[in-house]
């Protein structure tokens, strides 16, 4: 089984590139959802972030705005938090790969926004980056805050600027998926990837 790993920058495109790979038939780890579902209600990682952060849990649910506050206000909180969710996460992620090699996939999709910045790329037998232009991509998180996104511009760049830069990422790839035209020119580049990768293995 071949291991493609897809990573982006903040509203590069990486989701609507992991959504082809899904309607091409490629199962896909989307670690952004898996996040949700463990600081989800009763999830797994709600009692280690109560423990570390008391008063950001109550009933079972996680409040985010206190979270959020916390990671602000504290300089070492964000790396605290990191230090719970990414074993948590890495655990689902195994779970994934094992699930599918007992299916034999001939291909797979780690989705993961910061795969190259804990090492995870080095594992993937493919690197896939979604790139857009900055300023498509600005519009975008503008875009998600009008329409209730919990994220204003000020706070993306901020997390854009914990990211590696757009020039070491594409330097990294093995493929980079250009997502700021159309969906169907996004979508013409995934096809082509998968046709090379069927007809070469």
């Amino acid at each position: 089984m071949r291991i493609i790993g897809l990573t982006g920058g903040m509203a590069a495109g990486k989701s609507t590139v992991a959504t082809l790979f899904r309607r091409a038939g490629v199962p896909v780890f989307d670690a952004d959802a898996c996040v949700r579902v463990l600081q989800g209600e009763e999830g797994k990682a709600l009692p280690l972030i109560e423990k570390t952060f008391p008063g950001t849990v109550a009933d079972g649910h996680l409040d985010r705005v206190a979270l959020r506050e916390v990671v602000r206000a504290r300089p070492d909180a964000l790396k605290r938090l990191e230090a719970i969710m990414h074993p948590l996460v890495r655990t689902e992620r195994e779970h994934f790969l094992k699930q599918c090699r007992a299916r034999k996939e001939r291909f797979c999709v780690l989705d993961i926004p910061l795969l190259m910045e804990i090492g995870e790329d080095r594992r993937c037998d493919l690197v896939v980056v979604a790139q857009a232009p900055m300023n498509t991509r600005l519009a975008r998180i503008r875009q998600r805050g009008r329409s209730g996104g919990r994220m204003s511009v000020a706070d993306a760049k901020g997390l854009l600027a914990r990211q590696i830069n757009d020039h070491e990422r594409r330097r990294r790839a093995d493929i980079v998926i250009r997502t700021g035209l159309s969906r169907g020119h996004a979508a013409r580049q995934v096809h082509a990837l998968l046709h090379r990768l069927r007809e070469a293995s």
